[in-house]
């Protein structure tokens, strides 16, 4: 029996990456089945594929075994095996339909190998929408003071330990210190009016001002307020006569979409980010 496996890596560009990465894997007899690779501002990133056997090595020790190639071109990477299940944690406010898009896509086998672990809300009434796909949920009260609140999240999330955290319009900021502690990626979603309309009314605003293009942007969080590096993106022209109800339907359609294909590249592992910029691999 066969599993898929890839790595992960970039380091500064220079002449023969490609040979030294393709001779790791010819010396080990292992056959790549899909290679991608950009260069971008000086720098070498790549994402390839290969099948392995059950019997064979873990990704800790094809990570030991690399160091030789990954010392000589100063590079960062990192090996994956897609037989290891992968645990997805998700936060969401009163607003399901992101969620409810993730939780479909789960449902029909989207995401590989992966079990959506937990649901923090902190509104009850979207506990049954969780229930329902027999998901964990767990209501947390939020309040203006993260204080209050974040401890028992962060003793939700470090009881399931998942691998990567949704915030699928989850209506809070989440402090420096949430961050440092998930120990995992955290990916959001939120409108692409930023930074021209911010605040709780950025529709109404956006239809006062006329605009002709509304869309979503989903990105890793940082300390930095919806500065993160950008994963996907989505955008659609406003009909004319669209009133503000309308707008808002299409802007959770676009919202819901692009935060679900944002999860499956991460959890496809085909992203790498540097610089406060995500290089994504098809």
């Amino acid at each position: 029996m066969h599993r898929t496996a890839c790595l992960l890596f970039s380091c500064p560009d220079k002449a023969g990456i490609i040979a030294h990465i393709v001779s790791f894997f010819t010396l080990r007899g292992l056959s790549i089945s899909r290679f991608e690779e950009y260069t971008d501002a000086g720098r070498f990133f790549s994402r390839l594929e290969w099948q392995i056997d059950d019997e064979e090595a873990s990704p800790a020790e094809f990570t030991e075994a690399f160091q030789t190639v990954s010392k000589g071109l100063n590079a960062e990477f990192r090996f994956h095996f897609f037989s290891q299940k992968q645990k997805l944690g998700l936060f969401v406010s009163h607003e399901p339909h992101a969620l409810i898009e993730v939780l479909n896509k789960h449902e029909a086998g989207d995401y590989p190998n992966t079990e959506i672990s937990f649901v923090i809300g902190n509104r009850e009434s979207v506990r049954h929408i969780v229930e329902r796909h027999e998901i964990p949920f767990h209501f947390v009260k939020t309040w203006k003071d993260p204080a209050k609140h974040e401890p028992q999240q962060l003793e939700i999330i470090q009881q399931y330990q998942p691998d990567l955290i949704g915030l699928a319009r989850y209506m809070k900021v989440v402090t420096e210190h949430f961050i440092d502690s998930t120990h995992c990626p955290i990916v959001n979603i939120h409108h692409s009016f930023l930074p021209s309309f911010v605040g709780a009314k950025p529709y109404e605003m956006a239809y006062e001002r006329g605009v002709k293009l509304m869309g979503a942007t989903s990105h890793y969080v940082t300390p930095e307020l919806d500065q993160g590096p950008i994963i996907e993106q989505g955008v659609i022209r406003v009909q004319p006569g669209q009133s503000i109800d309308e707008m808002k339907k299409v802007g959770r359609d676009i919202e819901k979409q692009v935060f679900a294909t944002a999860l499956s590249k991460a959890l496809h592992h085909k992203t790498i980010t540097y610089s406060n910029r995500t290089i994504v691999f098809d």
